[in-house]
């Protein structure tokens, strides 16, 4: 039989001659054939716990980290830290109701959102707010873009924003006045009237306007910063004199596919030294979620989707940082 002379009918050829002499060569082999089918039941178990499994499995990490001058008086203040929950069929309403549900259940200060609500659709940025307009955090709930969320205008994510009762601190920063704070027994008593730290937020830095310096335009360098920011590369545009004690970020997806432990550099922006976890430079130190949802490749290995808990303490030294518990629950 003649092959085809044009590229398409030619390609086919091709397989189906290739597909019919791997058939030949099994047949006659009945172990290698049996080994075959093992593969193919292994590589088919792989591919459902990862598309089916996984990215429904949250898992809550907790970390310390130590800040010069944060006011004794909320030693432990912690910080609920969602990013990229990308509301789609695979992170739809009833996923969302798990993760507001297990975010409250840490009794958090404050909720911390670093951007990608929506996937593609900008229709959805609504639907994925009403159901966070659930969470519960004295000291409120703080958000920034991500480059998906410039799907829609910045109006309509002020708009939804202000409907959920959030704040949007894009490119600006806020004082914030603890409403509780802790003492050695870890009870909860009145706060100091002058008991005070920053929280400031800037735009994607693929997509947005990401400007540091605007955003800690007129801060207080006495007090303590934590900064928001999708995209965790944005640490190289930070100055030297700019304080900031700690920022959280998303974007990476934690890789969402780490076989071994290691990703794959097309998975996380390309990065090598921002994935996930705890980055620190000579700026400042960042923490990278792995996300809550998935991007349009929508499987998850080895790298479970993420609640952050951030907890902040006095430190008299240097920052530092306590590595990270995992609690895992079932979600």
């Amino acid at each position: 039989m003649e092959p085809p002379n044009y590229p398409g009918k030619l390609f086919r050829h091709n397989a189906r001659m290739a597909a019919a002499g791997v058939r030949v060569r099994l047949g006659g082999r009945p172990k290698l054939r049996k080994q075959a089918r093992a593969a193919m039941k292994t590589l088919g178990g792989g591919l459902g716990y990862a598309a089916l499994i996984e990215p429904q499995w949250i898992e809550t990490t907790q970390v310390t980290f130590g800040i010069r001058d944060f006011p004794s008086s909320i030693n432990g203040y912690k910080i609920a830290h969602l990013s990229d929950l990308h509301y789609n069929i695979a992170a739809g309403k009833n996923f969302l109701h798990r993760v507001v549900k297990k975010t409250n259940s840490l009794d958090p200060d404050m909720v911390a959102l670093t951007g990608d609500f929506i996937g593609s659709d900008p229709r959805k940025l609504d639907r994925c707010m009403a159901v966070l307009s659930d969470l519960r955090a004295p000291d409120g709930c703080w958000v920034v873009r991500g480059n998906h969320d410039h799907r829609a205008t910045v109006d309509h994510m002020r708009a939804a924003c202000r409907e959920a009762g959030f704040h949007f601190i894009e490119n600006t920063h806020r004082i914030v006045r603890p409403s509780r704070r802790h003492n050695h027994h870890d009870a909860f008593i009145e706060r100091d009237d002058d008991t005070a730290f920053t929280i400031a937020g800037v735009g994607d830095l693929w997509e947005g306007d990401c400007r540091p310096g605007v955003a800690l335009q007129g801060s207080d360098p006495n007090l303590p910063t934590v900064m928001l920011s999708h995209n965790p590369h944005m640490l190289e545009l930070l100055l030297p004199h700019q304080r900031v004690d700690l920022v959280l970020s998303g974007h990476t997806h934690g890789g969402q596919v780490r076989p071994m432990g290691r990703h794959f550099r097309v998975l996380c922006d390309g990065s090598t030294k921002y994935v996930s976890g705890i980055v620190e430079s000579n700026k400042t130190r960042v923490y990278i979620s792995r996300g809550v949802g998935t991007s349009a490749f929508r499987l998850r290995w080895n790298c479970r989707p993420e609640i952050a808990l951030i907890q902040l303490h006095r430190t008299e030294d240097s920052p530092g940082v306590i590595p990270p518990h995992s609690g895992s629950g079932a979600g």
